[in-house]
């Protein structure tokens, strides 16, 4: 068995899971992480080896199984993939996995390349089944968005028949017996420490007959950049790197004697300090809390370059190496690249552009999706967390509720996936409570912000059979929302109509929802409608259309604006944003 909800960097483990289509593996996009979870630790209980996969902030939304399934342990091995994202590149935070591993007291193992990812599926699930424990295998970005030859299993385990055997002392344990397994929990991480599977992965990358006085330490992908650069740099008999494929739980012994007559050592590792706080108990060790590195950002092979070349005797050369803190932040200017925007055509556009109009000067609260985007039109002011824009609405209702001044117009703009994900109960709640602002449920049918996964909405499941479509509209009403407008966001009067009539509802004291309902333009095969033409003679360069409206399909050229028709769809929301009517449908005589 094999869940997972859709997040950059996790999103192609499952969808090669499910292209590869045993009959025997059940696959599926679950709503969220904890249901996720929870759907894998059942099969686990069967006896079935499972999986479940998330990104690292998908995590957070499973911590609360997870902290419990520790205690209770498994049955089946459970390998929990928690793609990590240093950097950030496409998350909220670049929060460290085996920092909550190690909260939980569940192993975590950190690949440093593809290979190392296969070899420790394997692991993983052995040591799950040996101690009985839930294992996380923890792939950062750099090797889920790597290609590379690997050497693939000769056969697959056989997986016998599900069967649930009744323990309610474990799988249903009270409080008094919650103790005597969280004391179980600690035997079995002190026995995986010290487990030949485990000290496995501590590996000397780096052999020479030398007795350098400097070692590194490093775990994941920073392994594989220190021994690049040792090697390049033909530092082999200056410097001694230990590889940690298990940071927790950790064997300080181990690594101390793998480090005998080493003076300094220098801890390489993404994001925080994990190995480094533990190390600091038993070596002389450096990093990211002496700031040796810098405490944020992802670890690129320039900085660890920079890193080794800056310990005391390992640079060859006279040239000055510049301070790590310097380099990052130097490189974070030069990296600021382009800004990400909605595609061509994309109906959220719209939606952004009518919330604007029907409801200017609002608070406008936004979530976790492409529709983020809409903070460059101006029309999102909060991104928190999935589910947090209905929350925060709700709360910004409440917190001018109770002042003297007026109350604004409030919106809240989620998207169809991540209001199953996390917007029902923040939807039920603000009903419950009697908060009223408008809700726009921006419906493209897809997740499409992680490649167009299927949604609740689409009845569509992760193999691509058909399973049962769950209507948006249905869930709204059923939270007990009376006022729903269901529009068409290329329909653009109109949605400008029905948001009006929304807002006059919330300032009425009740709580209104709009279905923004438009398939995303990423999965429509035929151009929408004709493409614009701009006449350059009523334009009068104000420049909203590429500067404020966004459409890359317009851009300013030598003479003015300029529509590309090959990236336009032929929507045509961008003829109600020119206010001098220079943009416009050519008619034939």
């Amino acid at each position: 068995m094999a869940t997972a909800y859709p997040g950059t960097p996790s999103t192609e483990i499952l969808e090669a899971l499910a292209a590869y289509g045993a009959a025997d593996l059940h696959v599926e996009w679950s709503v969220n992480e904890k249901v996720a979870l929870e759907t894998a630790i059942a099969g686990s209980y069967s006896g079935l080896r499972t999986a479940t996969i998330m990104k690292q902030v998908g995590l957070n939304v499973a911590l609360d199984p997870l902290m419990s399934l520790a205690y209770t342990g498994v049955v089946g091995g459970l390998l929990i993939v928690v793609a990590d994202d240093p950097g950030p590149h496409s998350s909220q935070t670049e929060q460290d996995t085996r920092a909550l591993a190690m909260a939980a007291g569940i192993p975590v193992l950190d690949p440093a390349t593809p290979e190392e990812s296969r070899e420790m599926v394997d692991l993983g699930f052995r040591l799950s089944e040996k101690y009985g424990i839930p294992v996380i295998l923890r792939p950062v970005l750099r090797v889920c968005h790597s290609r590379t030859a690997i050497q693939t299993p000769v056969s697959r385990p056989e997986s016998g028949p599900a069967e649930f055997c009744k323990d309610p002392d474990r799988w249903a344990a009270t409080p008094k017996h919650r103790y005597t397994l969280h004391g179980e929990l600690n035997k079995k991480i002190r026995a995986i420490a010290s487990d030949p599977l485990s000290l496995g992965t501590y590996k000397n990358l780096i052999v020479d007959g030398a007795r350098p006085s400097f070692g590194i330490v490093a775990s994941g992908v920073p392994a594989a950049y220190a021994a690049d650069v040792i090697r390049r740099r033909g530092l082999d008999d200056r410097l001694k790197l230990i590889s940690v494929g298990l940071p927790f739980p950790l064997n300080p012994e181990k690594i101390s004697s793998m480090l005998r007559g080493v003076e300094t050592i220098l801890v390489l590792e993404e994001t925080g300090p994990v190995m480094e706080t533990v190390l600091a108990g038993y070596l002389n060790v450096s990093g990211r809390l002496d700031g040796a590195i810098p405490s944020e950002g992802e670890m690129t092979p320039d900085l660890v370059d920079i890193v080794i070349r800056k310990l005391p005797g390992a640079s060859r050369t006279s040239i000055e190496v510049a301070g790590a803190q310097d380099y990052f932040h130097r490189a974070e200017k030069e990296d600021a690249g382009s800004p990400p925007i909605l595609c061509a055509g994309c109906s959220h556009r719209s939606s952004f552009w009518a919330l604007k109009q029907a409801m200017p000067g609002g608070i406008y609260t936004g979530d976790i999706g492409c529709y983020t985007l809409g903070i460059a039109l101006g029309a999102v002011d909060t991104v928190l967390c999935m589910g947090a824009s209905i929350s925060q609405a709700a709360g910004f209702f409440w917190a001018y509720g109770q002042s003297d001044g007026p109350m604004p117009a409030i919106a809240a703009v989620i998207g169809d996936s991540t209001f199953c994900h996390a917007g029902i109960p923040a939807l039920v709640n603000a009903v419950q409570q009697g908060a009223a602002f408008v809700l726009l449920v921006l419906d493209n049918g897809t997740t499409a912000m992680t490649g167009g996964q299927p949604t609740p909405g689409t009845g569509m499941l992760a193999g691509g059979g058909n399973g049962k479509h769950v209507p948006l509209e249905g869930i709204v009403t059923g939270c007990g929302v009376s006022e729903l407008w269901i529009t068409d966001p290329l329909d653009y009067k109109v949605m400008v109509d029905d948001i009006r009539a929304a807002a006059d509802v919330a300032a009425g004291g009740e709580m209104a929802v709009v279905i923004c309902r438009s398939p995303c333009v990423l999965m429509i095969d035929d151009r929408q409608g004709a493409v614009p033409v701009i006449d350059l003679d009523a334009c009068n360069g104000c420049r909203i259309c590429t500067d404020r409206f966004g459409c890359p399909a317009i851009v300013w050229g030598s003479c003015g604006p300029v529509i590309i028709a090959d990236q336009c769809p032929g929507c045509g929301i961008c003829l109600h944003v020119c206010a001098p009517g220079a943009i416009r449908l050519e008619v034939d005589a």
